[in-house]
């Protein structure tokens, strides 16, 4: 396989493993439990050493984020302290689906991100 071919297959896998992530995340109004973030610790813990060697700094360094929080979550013991885990983790997901969108979209056009990125901030000056 191409270095292009394993990378879109590294995004592929990972936009499946962001919704597994995704579901292990309760309603805004329920905390979350233990388990799910032991679960989403692994997960990202995953994702974060596969992502640099796949050229995805970005998201290596997003799902290390989640990686941490989901380990300080364990300490956490009052509702409202899950709560808020929550909505972080939440906050850092929907980072993590952003990053991908844009390397899935770019990986699909052949430009690389830079030129993309680039392009759009010129037109929108």
């Amino acid at each position: 396989m191409s270095q292009r071919e394993l990378a879109l297959r590294f995004l592929s896998r990972t936009r499946s493993e962001l919704e597994q992530m995704r579901a292990c995340l309760p309603d805004t109004q329920l905390p979350i439990e233990p388990l799910a973030m032991n679960h989403l610790e692994r997960m990202a813990a995953k994702i974060s050493s596969a992502a640099e060697a796949f050229g995805f700094p970005e998201i290596g360094v997003i799902a290390g984020a989640i990686e941490l929080l989901s380990q300080a979550g364990c300490t956490r013991s009052t509702v409202r302290e899950r709560l808020e885990l929550g909505n972080r983790l939440s906050a850092q997901l929907g980072a993590l689906e952003v990053h991908l969108e844009f390397e899935m979209a770019d990986r699909e056009s052949g430009a690389s991100p830079r030129d993309a990125w680039n392009s759009s901030l010129s037109t929108h000056r």
